[in-house]
């Protein structure tokens, strides 16, 4: 009897530790999710991220990032607003609105630096592409159509257009991006810990969606589970 006490005692004391060394600030890996706001092409927009992470040296992890851009739009704008100011050149006047959603996926490094059981600061780094889909809609709001039509006021002139020639959409399209960013983790168990970040993303596009590259500035808030 007085051996299996001992052995409890053992298995007790050694509970700590093995806690420990499962999270905290030695945890093998981790996942966490954002949420957070977007800032890019002079508007704003919501942001959500997932991301994951090993443990490959002392205070070192790779990690893996999915995440969403609701909608750059601000960076198709441009873009439409040259088409509005080309067709009434033409006698069309149309109100062009469109959307730019983003998914990406990125890949790469993550250093948690001065480390200590009360906060985990990071910066990370990483690679990968984004998948930029933009969509247009054209109302007409007065003049002649290509075809010698006048619609009604508010009529989605779009298809016309494209059919014409007169518009054509940029294309859905896969682009280089890379992604810089730094936070810190503030646990509250051994294993949870929220997360409050910053990251910059450049992205590359094609020149008939952008004349130049999508850059974001994100502020990032979640929660992470170490392990």
């Amino acid at each position: 009897m007085k051996l299996i006490n001992i052995a409890a005692l053992v298995v007790l004391a050694a509970s700590p530790a093995f806690a420990q060394e499962a999270g905290g600030v030695d945890a093998r890996g981790y996942v966490s999710g954002f949420g957070g706001a977007a800032w890019g092409g002079g508007n704003t927009t919501g942001s959500v991220l997932f991301e994951g992470g090993a443990r490959v040296a002392k205070n070192l992890m790779i990690f893996t990032s999915i995440g969403r851009f609701a909608d750059l739009n601000g960076y198709l704008q441009p873009t439409l607003d040259a088409t509005t100011a080309a067709l009434n050149n033409q006698g069309v006047d149309v109100t062009a609105t469109g959307s730019l959603p983003a998914w990406y996926g990125i890949g790469g490094l993550r250093a948690e630096i001065g480390a200590t059981k009360h906060a985990m600061p990071y910066v990370l780094g990483g690679i990968g592409a984004a998948r930029l889909a933009p969509t247009a809609d054209l109302s007409f709001a007065g003049g002649t159509m290509p075809d010698g039509t006048t619609p009604d006021v508010g009529t989605d002139v779009t298809n016309q257009l494209t059919t014409a020639g007169s518009f054509t959409l940029p294309q859905a399209s896969t682009e280089f991006m890379t992604m810089l960013g730094a936070g810190v983790q503030v646990p509250f168990t051994q294993h949870w810990a929220g997360d409050v970040g910053y990251r910059y993303s450049h992205i590359n596009a094609d020149p008939s969606l952008s004349a130049g590259a999508l850059h974001t500035n994100v502020m990032t808030f979640g929660v992470g589970y170490r392990f």
